[in-house]
């Protein structure tokens, strides 16, 4: 049966950079297409919505039932939204999106440590955790 799911992201991902949504998705084996404006159902095409963007497979460049609105709030923020058909992609929404915001924090993390100076020398990721393990030089 399918799973069609219309659910705001987390708080951890308001105002997404779109260079580090683009990493965190790429880290998940995704790519957002923008060229792509239509999200569907997984067996049917009558149940449709439209989207800024649609997920697409890194490995067979092919578009997934995926697809995330950027709505701008009241105070000129953007919240990203997802809409979209889960099933048979192996995961459900909240799993789906619990594992972007963890990526998405993972790339915002290593971004404020270069800034900073440091060298990211090991990363390593658990089901409910990413390590990022750096250095700085001291003069």
């Amino acid at each position: 049966m399918s799973n069609w799911l219309r659910a705001k992201v987390s708080t951890e991902i308001k105002n997404p950079k779109p260079s580090l949504f683009k990493k965190a998705l790429k880290n998940m084996g995704f790519y957002p297409d923008y060229s792509d404006k239509t999200v569907h159902g997984s067996f049917s095409f009558e149940a449709t919505e439209q989207v800024d963007c649609v997920l697409h497979t890194i490995d067979g460049n092919k578009p997934t039932t995926i697809g995330f609105i950027f709505e701008e709030t009241p105070d000129n923020k953007t919240q990203l939204k997802i809409s979209g058909d889960f099933y048979g992609l192996g995961y459900d929404g909240p799993e789906f999106l619990k594992k972007l915001a963890m990526q998405y924090n993972f790339e915002v993390t290593k971004e404020a440590m270069e800034s900073q100076g440091f060298t990211i020398e090991e990363t390593t990721a658990e089901e409910n955790q990413i390590v990022v393990v750096g250095y700085r030089q001291v003069a």
